[in-house]
């Protein structure tokens, strides 16, 4: 009786979420008990276990199915996370100094391992390839582009694209002064209907037009609350 409970739960608010503009293919149910979800209009996640306290996600981006987003705390928007990826596995999830790096130590004994983690801060237009790992406590940049079954160790710089085991910066996708001057402008916070209208294969000429417009063409997204117990949403 639980079960079907849960179910007809999670159905009920996988249809609120795609009222409010969003898709979460695995519902509720995807998420640990104790985390909360925010969501900002057009993200997109497949069938995807969130195990962070509180994540929040960027508007348009997208998550592909069987994704672990564990110690994660924002990704930005415009993201494209592809299938299998791990972003924020834990470092220390297992004692190495003790007598044994089994949890039978901490398993029903008077003894606890806590260890600290800091958490995974993903920027705008960041793209993760199929299977990419992400270690806990990395700052991607705004832009950078993580390879295939790359295992991220270390912070990536903007618009960087790394790869490997561990992952290095292989290049850059565009050179510094372009790379500026996309920070600078913030285009991820126009109005994604704006940003349709501009040239938007040739990044100088974009750049052009939007210091005329930027102003005016705003994004104003809704954002929503998942908790495994109820759906929200969040004020201005």
């Amino acid at each position: 009786m639980k079960a079907m409970m849960n179910a007809l739960l999670n159905s009920y608010w996988k249809k609120w979420i795609r009222k409010h503009r969003c898709k979460v293919a695995g519902g509720v149910m995807s998420l640990h008990k104790r985390s909360a979800l925010t969501l900002e209009e057009g993200v997109s996640i497949g069938h995807v276990v969130v195990e962070s306290k509180k994540l929040a996600i960027g508007a348009h981006t997208y998550i592909r199915s069987e994704c672990v987003l564990s110690a994660v705390s924002s990704i930005g928007r415009y993201c494209s996370i592809g299938t299998g990826c791990f972003i924020g596995q834990q470092k220390s999830s297992h004692p190495t100094d003790w007598l044994s790096s089994h949890p039978f130590q901490y398993t029903d004994t008077a003894l606890t391992y806590d260890p600290e983690v800091a958490d995974v801060t993903i920027g705008h237009d960041v793209w993760v390839g199929h299977s990419a790992m992400i270690l806990e406590g990395v700052t991607v940049g705004t832009g950078a582009i993580i390879a295939t079954r790359a295992v991220v160790a270390h912070d990536v710089p903007p618009y960087a694209i790394v790869a490997g085991i561990p992952a290095k910066v292989v290049k850059y996708r565009h050179p510094p002064e372009l790379i500026d001057a996309l920070l600078a402008s913030r285009w991820w916070e126009c109005d994604i209907e704006v940003l349709k209208k501009l040239p938007v294969n040739d990044p100088w000429a974009t750049l052009d037009l939007l210091a005329g417009q930027h102003e005016g063409g705003q994004a104003n997204y809704r954002r929503i609350q998942i908790t495994r117990k109820k759906c929200s949403v969040l004020p201005g």
